[in-house]
């Protein structure tokens, strides 16, 4: 038995989003607000719809990361690190060649692509079908803080993507257009350094969470064991967490709960992969990428 382990336990973990709005497409802020609102976090992505928003003006974001969410009226794709020449003869209408000629150019520019609000049922949702016929794309939104946590949650698609076969990571993000919405999803990259190219770097490995507000110190298979380190410090570990272990077709593999600061779980092999969710009294949330078992 193999466990394919994405998180390289080194360096440190680094908070940011890449799905958030200005005036330039329907947010209400200017991006100088925007910045202001995510004061504190180590990288930001700016994503207006069907244009690349140029950074600019004061920040204390170390790292920003030019986007762009492709919004046709059927459904939505974030591109992170997209070249400037996407926007030559640019179009959002959707059909699978162009979307995917638009993913293939910001992956050949050292990006990546998210498949964002897949659940949305009411606009803008994907379809299995079409999901599955998307290459190259690095993962979907599963928790996406625009919404209703009702239609806004994807972890089923995630577990169904999964079990197809389908090696994609799961992301978090505000998809913030108003105050109230920013800072309630995030992803926790662990890198060496903060930079742009370590935060890619990693991303592209599987070396982040997504958090609500609680998060993992470490996450390691040794032989045919996963073990989960659950942040932990003198108020957290007299708290209640509650850790489920899921594998194919989102099966619950194993549930452990109490004022503890370490989950186990023992592969048998068959699972196809284990995922973990982690949640800690008052409704904070980590939710791990997943870790393949061949």
């Amino acid at each position: 038995m193999r466990i394919e382990n994405g998180y390289s336990n080194k360096g440190q973990w680094w908070k940011g989003s890449f799905h958030n709005h200005t005036t330039n497409s329907d947010g209400w802020f200017p991006l100088e607000t925007v910045y202001k609102m995510y004061a504190g976090y180590d990288f930001l992505g700016i994503s207006d719809h069907d244009i690349i928003t140029k950074h600019e003006g004061e920040r204390q974001i170390k790292n920003v990361f030019e986007a762009i969410e492709v919004s046709s009226p059927q459904t939505h794709m974030l591109l992170v690190n997209p070249p400037g020449s996407l926007l030559d003869g640019y179009s959002n209408a959707f059909t699978i060649e162009n979307y995917q000629r638009l993913a293939d150019m910001t992956i050949d520019n050292g990006g990546f692509s998210v498949l964002v609000h897949p659940n949305r049922f009411f606009s803008q949702f994907w379809k299995m079908e079409d999901m599955m016929r998307m290459e190259r794309c690095i993962g979907i939104e599963v928790y996406n803080g625009d919404g209703n946590p009702e239609y806004d949650i994807a972890f089923d698609k995630w577990d169904a993507l999964l079990s197809a076969g389908r090696k994609v990571w799961g992301f978090g993000n505000d998809d913030s257009h108003v105050y109230g919405q920013e800072k309630r999803a995030w992803n926790v990259v662990q890198a060496e350094e903060n930079t742009k190219e370590a935060i890619l770097a990693s991303i592209k490995q599987g070396d982040f969470y997504v958090s609500t507000g609680y998060g993992f110190d470490r996450i390691q298979a040794e032989g045919s064991t996963i073990v989960v380190d659950l942040r932990s410090n003198e108020l957290l570990d007299k708290m209640y967490k509650y850790v489920t272990f899921f594998g194919r077709d989102g099966k619950v593999l194993k549930e452990v709960t109490g004022r503890i600061s370490q989950a186990v779980y023992e592969c048998q092999g068959d699972e196809g992969y284990v995922r973990i969710a982690a949640y800690l009294e008052g409704g904070y949330a980590a939710f791990s990428q997943p870790l393949f078992v061949n």
